[in-house]
């Protein structure tokens, strides 16, 4: 291999390994809230005493901003306060209320970067894969779960991130409470490489080529 290729290869990689992130996944809330340090975030969404809706928009509570492409004519896409729409009611109070479709996305956005997050589902992907969950384009597929079903979904990552998306494919109407937030037991911060450094790179390996041929 010449050496122009190998630095080739060099940089590429260091482009992948730049973006890569590995995440731990949990379905037991108790056992990701063990896995947690330093400050925890908990929106319960409670202090919402009336319907506030992010349809086609966004709406912000606390350090989240939820968003829906969804154009709210069907009565979703709300923080839903009591009483709550049944198809997302898990315990009476305040929540998320979201609809996704193969046309219509959500997403959750954080003021601040965090390595971990998880939250109480209700009716979500029952009875078949209705929504995706992706993070830093990482692509997560919840388990399929029985009509009423409350269970937990949660994410620890090696790579900060601000954003959940939640990718629709095909029709669900579900409800989001309880959201955590939070960096994670011996998980160290990964700083991101610039963007530009493969280029430099190149640059640099293009520069002592052409001084060579010279010389």
């Amino acid at each position: 291999m010449s050496k122009f290729a190998f630095s080739l290869a060099t940089a590429t990689l260091i482009a992948g390994s730049a973006s890569a992130a590995t995440f731990d996944v949990f379905t037991d809330r108790a056992l990701f809230e063990a896995a947690l340090t330093g400050p925890v975030t908990l929106e319960t969404f409670d202090a919402i005493t009336e319907d506030v809706s992010f349809a086609g928009g966004s709406a912000t509570v606390g350090g989240l901003t939820i968003i829906a492409d969804d154009d709210g004519s069907f009565g979703n896409s709300i923080i839903d306060a009591p009483p709550v729409q049944s198809e997302i009611d898990g315990n009476g109070t305040t929540a998320l209320n979201i609809f996704t479709s193969s046309v219509f996305d959500a997403a959750i956005e954080f003021a601040s970067p965090i390595l971990a997050v998880g939250a109480d589902f209700f009716n979500f992907n029952d009875g078949q894969l209705r929504t995706e969950i992706d993070i830093l384009g990482e692509t997560f597929t919840p388990d399929i779960t029985a009509a009423g079903s409350l269970n937990f979904f949660g994410v620890i990552s090696d790579t900060p991130f601000t954003r959940v998306d939640f990718e629709g494919v095909n029709n669900d109407v579900f409800g989001i409470d309880n959201v955590t937030s939070a960096q994670a037991t011996d998980v160290p911060t990964v700083v991101p490489l610039p963007a530009s450094l493969p280029f430099l790179v190149l640059g640099v390996v293009g520069f002592g080529l052409l001084r060579r041929r010279k010389s």
